[in-house]
Formats: structure tokens, sequence, C-alpha cells
């Protein structure tokens, strides 16, 4: 293979696909009450293996050419813009409690958050790449007002998770130019005590639920959002004990209702074992084994070494590392909007790098 390609992260998302697709076609059963769990690795399946073959292409063909840098500059504008005037018309017009950018309700606000957030870092990209002198003002602006829209969606993870992603890339840009970044740093301040001021009702509100969630925890009530996840967490990594090769969902929540029916504590996982666990190691552990587990691994460490090695590309490695963080309380791998969103942009970004591999900036 040529020293420049991503065959090894292609091989490992195809390989990822076609388990996806030989485990539904091995376990999903009709009139299952966890039909959705099987549709959703259906989807994800599809969709890994549409992006290993779409990153090989793009990566060993860079003369290809899919739009000059001028055209990706006019996207990340687009998109910058499409989601400020979509994320400002929900939260201020159709005052919506958190953004969702769709006009549906419920969970939408955590896709949505984990959308900009991959965007994010595809406009941070194409902008690095820019000759304008006001770049660097661009990317700060870009940081505060994304900090704001994710603040708005009241999304955790990706509040807590965005802005020390970002602030990593400001330590790299440090010790890559010797000199700290004062106008990064007062933007980062300002973005946090703006977002806190701009939602200090909702961040209260949701802090209080937390330390809430937990006491409750401690008192074996699981049926809160925190806690339900402390369940799920604890009764998937029960379930996948003896899982030393795949099973069903079906199997695996029959496990969890064993353990639920020995330790009532645990019911609040009950009313999300039909979808998934809000974890990825563990939701792959529970229906995969260790090869799942594996699998997901290689993806981080060839991910990794393509964007390193291969490109060169910091901000890259902060995609990844939001693929990682998100995947803690949520999972990457599973149905068709998070896993499209994160592998669009991963692929534009791919073009866009694979362009640009001989310019000496600071990616």
């Amino acid at each position: 293979m040529k020293k420049h390609d991503a065959f090894w992260l292609c091989l490992v998302l195809f390989i990822i696909g076609v388990s996806d697709l030989v485990w539904y076609r091995m376990f999903k059963v009709d009139g299952s009450s966890a039909i959705n769990s099987y549709r959703a690795y259906l989807e994800a399946g599809k969709i890994c293996i549409f992006g290993a073959f779409s990153l090989f292409i793009f990566a060993n063909n860079n003369h290809l050419k899919v739009g000059s840098n001028k055209i990706h500059a006019l996207l990340a504008i687009v998109l910058q813009l499409s989601i400020i005037i979509y994320g400002g018309y929900q939260h201020f017009f159709l005052e919506s409690q958190r953004v969702t950018l769709s006009l549906a309700g419920g969970t939408d606000a955590t896709g949505a958050a984990y959308t900009i957030t991959f965007i994010s870092f595809y406009i941070i990209l194409v902008a690095q790449h820019s000759l304008s002198k006001w770049k660097e003002f661009f990317i700060l602006g870009h940081f505060f007002i994304t900090f704001l829209i994710l603040v708005a969606t009241e999304t955790r993870a990706a509040i807590l998770t965005y802005p020390v992603i970002f602030f990593g890339l400001l330590l790299v840009k440090f010790y890559k130019e010797k000199h700290i970044p004062w106008k990064g740093v007062a933007v980062f301040l300002v973005a946090l005590l703006a977002g806190a001021f701009m939602m200090k009702n909702s961040l209260t509100h949701r802090y209080n639920d937390f330390n809430n969630d937990i006491v409750a925890y401690d008192k074996e009530n699981s049926t809160t959002s925190i806690g339900a996840r402390l369940a799920m967490w604890e009764t998937g990594l029960s379930a996948a004990k003896d899982n030393y090769l795949w099973q069903s969902t079906d199997a695996r929540n029959a496990k969890i209702v064993t353990q639920i029916d020995k330790d009532p504590s645990l019911s609040g996982a009950l009313d999300y074992i039909r979808g998934h666990l809000h974890n990825e190691f563990i939701e792959t552990l529970s229906l995969k084994g260790p090869s799942g587990v594996i699998l997901y691994i290689l993806f981080i460490i060839s991910f990794a070494w393509y964007a390193l090695r291969k490109l060169n590309s910091i901000i890259l490695c902060a995609f990844l590392a939001s693929l990682i963080l998100f995947g803690l309380s949520g999972v990457m791998f599973y149905s068709k909007t998070t896993p499209v969103a994160w592998m669009l942009t991963l692929i534009m970004s791919v073009v866009f790098l694979e362009q640009n591999k001989h310019r000496s900036v600071i990616k």
C-alpha cells in the first residue's frame, strides 16, 4: 500500500461494518422488543462500510481534488451560519428548552450537540489552513459561538468535552510556537463565563439534578438520569461476563432482567436496555464480547496513527478525542444520526487534509 494511505483505518472500519451486518443477520428476530437495537447496528454497519471505501478512495487518490480549498472554506462558512441561524431560531424564537437542530424534541439535543462538535473540528481545520491574517480571530470566534450553542443543547457530555479539547489545542499551540496564546486563553475564559451566565438557571438545575441523582443512587434508587446510566453500566458488565463470542440484544437483556430481579436497586436500567447502554465499551462488550472491544481499540489506534503519522494533524486527533469521550456516556457506532455525522465529517476532513499535505501549516 502507499505510504500515505489510510489502509489500516479503512480495514478496521470495514471489519466493524461487516461484523455489525453479520451480527444483525445472526440474531435479529422479528417482533423483538429490542428490534430498534438490531436495526441500529444494521444502519451503523452500512455506514462503516461506506466510510471505509470512501476514505480509502480519497486517501489514495488525492489527485482527485474533490473541492478546492475555497470550496471547503465556503462549506465551512455555510455550516457555521446554518448552525448559528437554526440554533438561534430554536432558542430565541421557538423558545425550545434545548436546541436540537430539528423540530422534534426528546434526546435529539444530544445528537445535535455531537454533530455540532464534529462539524466544529472540520471548521477549525479548514480555518487553520486559511492564508487570512484574521484566521485566529475567526477560530476563536467560532469556538465562542459553538460553545454557547452547545450550552443551549444542555448536553452535559458536549459542554464538558468541547472546551477541554479546545484548551488542549491551545496547549499544543503553546508548545509548538513557544509563546502563550493569550487571545485564545482570554476568549476561552470569556466563553466559559458567557455560557455559564447565559444558561445559569438551566445549568444550576442540571447540576442540582446530578447531585440529587447521585444521592438517590447511593440510596439504591436508580430511576434517575444518572442512576439509570450507572445501573446500565453495572448490569451491562454483568451480562458480558460469559459473552466470549457474540450474543443477541434479547439474550443480553434477559441476563440484565435476571440481575435486576435479584437486585431491584438496578431497575433504572429497564427503560433503556431495548436500545443501548450509554457507554461504547460496555455496549460493545455486552453484545460482541472481546472481539468487539478489540476492534474498537484497533479503530482508535489506527485512527490516531493515521492522523499523527500520515497527516500530522492534531486537530484530527482532537476529533478522535471527542469520539472517545462522547463514548463514555453514549455510543458512536449505533443507529444513523451520530455515525453519519462523524463519518461524513471525517471524510470531509481527510479529503481536505490529503489535498493539503505538503503545505507547512500547523494542523
